[in-house]
């Protein structure tokens, strides 16, 4: 089984990677080929599905970047981290979530469950 904190950071590093290729190679070394992502607004399953939903979500959110923002909590297969994006100039809106995965046998994710836990309020 793949280091879990390796996995979690090449699953954030696909989240900000603009290079179709390169971002490509980072879902296949994290996800596998049937993973799973899903949302309360996104849901991906395979390879091809969540490299144009990270793709939608970049073009909806020009000049965020995802970075980590707690420890990674991981047992018996199950991992829970936080991250956060935005909150600057280029990226006004903060967002915030923590993320719920299962591991696969190989060490690539077999799904994420994602949760937004902030979001400021429109004004």
């Amino acid at each position: 089984m793949s280091n879990i904190n390796e996995v979690v950071v090449r699953y954030v590093a696909a989240w900000n990677e603009r290079d179709a290729k390169r971002r490509r190679d980072l879902i296949a070394s994290t996800w596998r080929e049937d993973g799973i992502y899903r949302d309360a607004h996104r849901h991906g399953e395979g390879h091809d599905a969540i490299d144009a939903m990270i793709d939608a979500a970049q073009r909806q959110f020009p000049g965020y970047r995802v970075a980590l923002k707690s420890g990674i909590e991981a047992h018996n297969g199950y991992a829970r981290f936080s991250w956060a994006a935005g909150g600057t100039p280029d990226a006004p809106l903060y967002l915030g979530g923590t993320d719920f995965v299962v591991v696969a046998d190989d060490g690539r994710l077999e799904s994420v469950i994602g949760f937004v836990d902030a979001a400021a309020a429109a004004g």
